[in-house]
This record gives structure tokens, sequence and C-alpha cells, in this order.
């Protein structure tokens, strides 16, 4: 047997944490968990989620978890760092009150597995995408139902690993969300049915182009090492957060390929840059790709990422009879009618979906949707940084190594 020992802690951490050292973690819980579904039974009064990354975007998440149904509780949340970890204790007391655990609080290296082990019915994963895979498979192993930030993964590897997971805890009847908010905001939903009921006839081509400024920067601080620096700011390194593509770019690949039907996807190239940009370019990155679909259609995918440079940001569908912008929600160059119970914002309305699916309706599957969308933005990179074409197939051709006993991602071991 194999015995877990579980740990509270709300002082500074006394160990350095090492992106190996939490990954290994992760499948520690997985080998001991044997419970095969979540405690929560349908139509109880309480859903008790537990929280993994306490960044921003987590404790927003948790937030709207909350917001979404009385019977929510945060029972759990960790960190690899216990400042950021105090810092989401203080947010969440002063908003949840007695709906937010002071008891399940961890944090370092198996923070992670500790929160993923605690008596929970759901968890949060809202962590550097890096360490996604490992995250979900653990929480499929432990029978917890998931929603999952993204990008789910930085590389093929990775991307495979967490879909391999998601079809298991599909499987096992699991409810397992994606962060992909925009599917669930309601005008885009609009829109997007515009779009496959024929308004601007058969779709022929997608753009997402985005031109932004560069990531937030945490300054060093005295007693980070060069890792914790870089864990700090994941957005901003490549091997953490995927790059651009990814990090950024992965929505609105999303929302172009859901408009488009979400064809097979065939190959992506890199092409030159559709505006003319100042050089040099001494920080960021510029890259277009165009990804090919086995239908005929295709997706140009742009990102430019520099010190100030004016927000630009265009995503469209272009059809044989029209135009639909996804950015304004217009079909022929008009507002399409959105539903008028869909008030809420897409990332509240994301999670409200997810904890009906806890409470009494169908699960949610979307997770493996998230998946795919991943590996499109993998594919993008892989074509704008190799100059190469790539093809989609190879992407997720079985590697003839032997399968890690880890789950890691191939750059990461």
């Amino acid at each position: 047997m194999i015995v877990t020992k579980f740990v509270t802690s709300r002082s500074p951490s006394t160990h350095r944490v090492s992106r190996r050292g939490f990954l290994e973690g992760s499948i520690a819980v997985a080998a001991a968990s044997t419970i095969p579904g979540g405690a929560f039974a349908a139509g109880s009064d309480s859903i008790r989620i537990g929280l993994v990354g306490c960044g921003g975007r987590g404790v927003g998440a948790a937030l709207q978890a909350v917001a979404a149904h009385p019977g929510v509780v945060i029972a759990a949340a960790g960190d690899l760092f216990a400042d950021q970890l105090d810092a989401a204790k203080a947010t969440l007391s002063a908003t949840c009150g007695n709906r937010f655990s002071l008891s399940g609080l961890f944090h370092g290296a198996r923070a992670a597995d500790l929160v993923i082990a605690s008596e929970v019915d759901a968890v949060i994963l809202a962590t550097p995408p890096c360490f996604r895979p490992a995250e979900i498979a653990a929480a499929v192993r432990a029978g917890r139902h998931v929603y999952a930030e993204a990008p789910v993964g930085v590389d093929p590897a990775g991307v495979q690993f967490a879909a391999s997971a998601t079809d298991d805890g599909l499987r096992r009847g699991l409810s397992l969300a994606s962060g992909l908010q925009s599917r669930h905001h309601e005008p885009l939903r609009s829109t997007v049915a515009a779009v496959t009921s024929g308004r601007i006839g058969r779709p022929l081509r997608a753009v997402a182009i985005h031109h932004v400024g560069l990531p937030w920067v945490r300054p060093f601080q005295a007693g980070w090492s060069a890792e914790d620096a870089a864990l700090r700011n994941w957005i901003g390194v490549d091997r953490l957060s995927g790059g651009g593509f990814l990090q950024h770019l992965v929505h609105a690949i999303d929302r172009c390929s859901w408009a488009l039907g979400e064809p097979t996807p065939l190959s992506a190239t890199a092409i030159p840059m559709a505006i003319a940009l100042p050089q040099p370019l001494h920080r960021g990155i510029e890259a277009a790709v165009r990804i090919a679909f086995v239908d005929g259609t295709w997706l140009e995918a742009g990102i430019v990422r520099r010190e100030g440079i004016e927000d630009h940001v265009a995503e469209a569908i272009h059809g044989s009879r029209g135009t639909a912008d996804l950015r304004r929600c217009t079909v022929l160059d008009e507002a399409v009618p959105a539903n008028p119970t869909g008030g809420a914002g897409g990332h509240a309305a994301c999670m409200a979906s997810f904890i009906d699916s806890l409470r009494n309706q169908p699960p949610r599957t979307d997770l493996a949707a998230a998946c795919r969308s991943t590996m499109l933005a993998v594919m993008a990179r892989a074509a704008a940084t190799g100059g190469d074409t790539v093809a989609w197939h190879d992407l997720w051709r079985p590697s003839p190594a032997p399968l890690p006993s880890r789950p890691v991602q191939s750059p990461m071991v």
C-alpha cells in the first residue's frame, strides 16, 4: 500500500521548487488514489472544489465557481509558492467567507498532488501550461471532475498525454471542461451559429491576427533562484507557456476552427507577415502560418508581440457570400441577435456550465476539443519556428521509444 502524507502549510517554503519535482509528484498521487469517482453525488447541496494554481486566473475561476451556485465550496488550494498562496487566501477569505476552507492549503513541489488527493469533487487546473498534462492525468486517475485552463500542454508529447487522459476520463463519465471560455460567450455562440447555418455562404478561410505588447514581467527579488524567476514569469518563458501561439493565440485559433466547423487539419506552413513592421525586433515574436484543412478551408494565424506596438486584433471567417467578424460578433456587417438570457460573460458562463454539469446536467466533454485546438497551436508554432510544412498526423504519431514512467513532456525530462 502506498501511503501519502498530507501536510497543510501556510508558512514560507524552506525548499526550492523544481518543475521535475512537481511533475514527479503528480504521478505519485495518481498511483496512490483508488477512488473510482468524485465524492459528489448529483442532487447534493455541496460541491467541493480544489484549486491548483493560485495566480490571477486560478483565483478568478474559483470566485466564478463560488458565484455559480450557493453549494460550491473551495475546499482546497495549492500553489508552488507560499506567497502566492497567501495572496489567494486573502482574496478568497474576504470574498467567499465560510465557503473557502482555511484547512486545505498547500504549497511547494507537491501542492497539486495534495489538492487532488484532498476530499474534493472537482479541481480547477490553472498552473502554467507545461504542467497541465500531468495534472489532468492525476486528476482523472483520482476520479476528480476537471476544469482545465487552456492550453493543455506545450508540445506534441504533452498534448498526446492530455488527450489520452481525457479519453480515460470520458470513459469514466467524469465532467471534463475546458477554459476556452469563448464557446460560452453568448454573442459569439450566436455568430458561430449564423456561420454554420450558411449566412455567409460556404466558409472558405479564417483569419486570426493579433498584434499585442509584451507579456507582464515580475521583477527579480532577493532569494529567488533562476528557476523561481522563470516560474513566476512563466508567461514569457516558452518552455513553460508554449510561446505566443499557445499561451496567447490558442483561444483565437479555437474560435476560428470552431466557426469553420472543426474540419480535419492537414498541415501548417509558415508564411510572411501580412504587414511590414519596423526592425530590428529586440524582444518578442513575429510569426504567421497557414493551417490547411482537408476540406479545402484554411486558417491564417499570426502573432506579433513587441514593445510599444499598437494593439491590432482581427478574427474573421470569410465565406462565399460575405464575412463574419468574430471579435465584433457581426455577420455581413450586422450584429447577430444573441440569446437574451445569456447575459453572463464568457468566463463566468463557462464556469457556471461546469458547475451545472456536476449538479444534474450531462458531463462536460469539451476538454477533448481543447486538446485538438492546443495541438493546432503546437503545429502552428512548429511551422513558424522551423520554416517547414508540419503535418497534423505526424504530431499524433506514437513515439517508437517506450512510454515514460512519468507523465512529463518531452523537453522537460
